[in-house]
């Protein structure tokens, strides 16, 4: 059977491929046959033509002709005059295909710990430790460990204290909320994927908005569901395509970030959350509301209520998480949803896993008795960084376009020209490692954008985007 394969995809499980030592025709056969190998990339796919993968790569053509030359040499591929290069089905042992098929186009590289010291990681979205809080403040001591192992049961929905603080938590941000409407997650990860396990269907349609978390778009098609894209603007989604999108079709289900959201870092007024609120009443079309960055604020506007607390009976889930406020290694989120809702997922959640790990929701709880001190150290930390990105990006990219985010943790930049994917595959060569825009498009848009987190200290962003200018000035040159 001939397999195809996106560019974008074949970039995805290329990886980081050009950040290690020697000829980089060597360099690009190499990751193309370990992938090949890991079954990435299928027997009998045609990979794409030498001048195609040259532009996508950043790359001369001979670069990819001797990749390509080398690969055949060594057995991993066919190439045939008139009909391009194909590779080979191999002998049982030399390589093998998972039945789950390739790999998901949306999921950021992971660097072996040899590139971790060559590159700096500009596409990570996960913060680090706090210098003001102490981690041994929400250590657990010898009776909390004796209580928990006490417990004789999984406790899938979740630890009654800890949903009872989650609860109170919800309800101070305006969403009035009992222990019976929570269901304990390991990270929201996991909460989007039992909704979208609870709601979608092969073929159906789920709308999102575009760009959007990487994370939702690869649930979703790997639920088989249809992708309907929202426009973002300045305030969120534009409404009128959501309007006009439910006159033909009612989304199986509608995933939104409307209070800074991933990665625009844009904030949906009141008045927009109150017409959604209306038409998810209307309709009975389910909105899953991610409210992972909701306490991740550093402008002066106030951020309005959720979604959720306009449509009190309709069917909204409200996704929540530590790991973007705290620490990315407490794998805790949450969903919060009417009763009648969570009852049905948490039959998904007991065959999943059979409940998150209770030392993992006791401390869970101690981070959540003290999420204001967390929160407010958090803003100082990111308002910071924030403004050392501002001084860096003026001084080494001042053609780039951008606006200044509300909250979150990231800019959404725009090149004055060219294509993002193919810089960033620039930038891998001068020691930089960059999310494209395209990766967090439904529909493969943005071409134009990067996702620039501020996360890492000053100097390594300094160092970092000292050479992300170096590898556009490199790319600016190709453009003319």
């Amino acid at each position: 059977m001939v397999c195809h394969m996106e560019m974008q995809q074949l970039l995805q499980v290329l990886g980081p491929w050009s950040a290690g030592r020697g000829a980089l025709y060597r360099q690009l056969a190499t990751s193309m046959q370990a992938a090949i190998q890991r079954g990435d990339i299928a027997p009998l796919t045609r990979l794409p033509a030498e001048r195609v993968l040259a532009q996508a790569l950043a790359v001369s053509r001979t670069t990819v002709l001797g990749a390509y030359r080398l690969l055949e040499q060594e057995g991993w591929v066919d190439r045939l005059q008139g009909s391009g290069t194909w590779v080979r089905s191999l002998p049982l042992g030399k390589t093998y295909v998972p039945p789950i098929g390739l790999a998901a186009p949306n999921i950021p590289w992971h660097l072996p710990s040899t590139q971790q010291q060559i590159l700096i990681d500009l596409s990570v979205g996960t913060p680090g430790p706090l210098a003001e809080i102490a981690a041994s403040d929400f250590a657990l001591t010898a009776s909390d460990i004796e209580w928990v192992m006490a417990q004789r049961s999984y406790s899938p929905q979740g630890w009654l204290p800890l949903c009872q603080e989650i609860a109170s938590y919800l309800s101070r941000c305006g969403l009035p909320t009992s222990a019976h409407q929570i269901l304990v997650t390991t990270g929201a990860q996991q909460a989007i994927a039992l909704i979208a396990q609870l709601y979608v269907q092969r073929g159906e349609v789920v709308a999102l908005e575009n760009p959007t978390y990487f994370g939702a778009i690869d649930i979703f098609r790997g639920y088989g569901a249809q992708l309907a894209p929202l426009s973002v603007g300045d305030r969120g989604i534009q409404l009128p395509e959501l309007r006009e999108l439910c006159k033909t079709t009612i989304p199986r289900l509608l995933y939104l970030t409307p209070t800074f959201q991933n990665p625009t870092g844009t904030l949906m007024p009141t008045h927009a959350r109150q017409e959604i609120a209306r038409l998810v009443a209307e309709t009975r079309m389910p909105l899953l509301e991610d409210m992972t960055f909701v306490d991740v604020r550093f402008g002066e506007e106030d951020v309005p209520p959720p979604i959720a607390s306009f449509c009190r009976q309709g069917p909204v889930l409200a996704v929540g998480s530590l790991d973007k406020m705290f620490w990315s290694g407490l794998r805790i989120g949450w969903i919060r949803a009417a009763e009648t809702i969570i009852e049905r997922l948490l039959q998904l959640k007991e065959r999943a896993d059979l409940g998150t790990g209770l030392v993992s929701q006791a401390i869970a709880l101690r981070v959540m008795q003290r999420i204001e001190q967390i929160r407010a150290a958090r803003q100082r930390d990111v308002k910071e960084r924030l403004a050392a990105m501002e001084q860096l990006l003026a001084a080494y990219l001042p053609s780039w376009q951008w606006r200044r985010p509300a909250g979150g943790y990231f800019g959404w930049l725009r090149l004055p020209a060219g294509n993002a994917q193919e810089l960033a595959q620039l930038a891998l060569r001068h020691g930089v490692l960059i999310c494209p825009g395209s990766m967090f498009s439904v529909d493969g848009t943005h071409q134009s954008y990067v996702r620039l987190p501020f996360l890492v200290d000053t100097e390594i962003m300094q160092e970092g985007i000292a050479r992300l200018a170096s590898a556009w000035q490199a790319y600016e040159l190709s453009l003319s």
